[in-house]
């Protein structure tokens, strides 16, 4: 059974596949954000001028079926499956604040990127964004730890709802701030057992050694 970790990393053979096809393909993500989290890890959102958020299997917005997300450090990550959400389709620059769209604003985001040309002087539509959460595991993974990182971000898709623009965060890398994890995590029950029980069994292993 593949974790959900490996599930959203995509095969690097298959990301060759899906950036030619985006590469032909009318593209229309063209901002993307990030936030970090209390607990160590970090949110990604890609905002797509497409307006209406398309339900059922085998939709394009059905990232199990249909892979699509961002390219993080060279690694394909699919956007998580029924994080897509609507926007308000209106249209203007946007950003971390003052965006015309009172929910991507509401976001509070750490920052974000934008696809070059006119989309960084006029905007686009902000039709809906879909998102990805990364645990400090997954980060870890992509080369990514806590404090001040140099990340490449675009995306990848197999169709025209999520495919990417040029971002110059493809090729640039950009710093993206991870924050320490302030949760006060503990382990679970279980493993502190198992912890007490390695204690013990050491101490025993101890006195029968003298």
């Amino acid at each position: 059974m593949k974790s959900k970790f490996s599930h959203k990393l995509g095969g690097l053979a298959l990301a060759g596949a899906l950036a030619a096809f985006s590469g032909a393909a009318s593209a229309h993500v063209w901002q993307i954000g990030w936030n970090g989290n209390a607990d160590g890890s970090l949110t990604f959102f890609g905002v797509s001028y497409h307006p209406t958020v398309v339900p059922g299997t085998g939709t394009v917005d059905d990232f199990a079926s249909r892979p699509a997300g961002l390219v993080i450090n060279g690694t394909n990550v699919t956007f998580d499956v029924g994080s897509v959400v609507d926007l308000e389709d209106s249209s203007g620059v946007g950003g971390t604040s003052g965006t015309v769209s009172a929910i991507w604003n509401g976001l509070g985001l750490d920052g974000f990127v934008t696809a070059t040309g006119t989309y960084t002087t006029s905007g686009s539509t902000y039709g809906k964004y879909a998102s990805v959460n990364l645990n400090t595991a997954a980060l870890s993974g992509l080369g990514i730890g806590t404090g001040t990182n140099s990340v490449t971000l675009t995306t990848f898709s197999d169709n025209v709802d999520w495919a990417g623009l040029t971002f110059a965060s493809a090729t640039v890398p950009i710093n993206i701030v991870v924050p320490p994890d302030t949760t006060g995590n503990v382990p679970e029950p279980g493993t502190l057992a198992l912890f007490g029980l390695a204690a013990i069994g050491g101490g025993l292993m101890r006195r029968k050694a003298k």
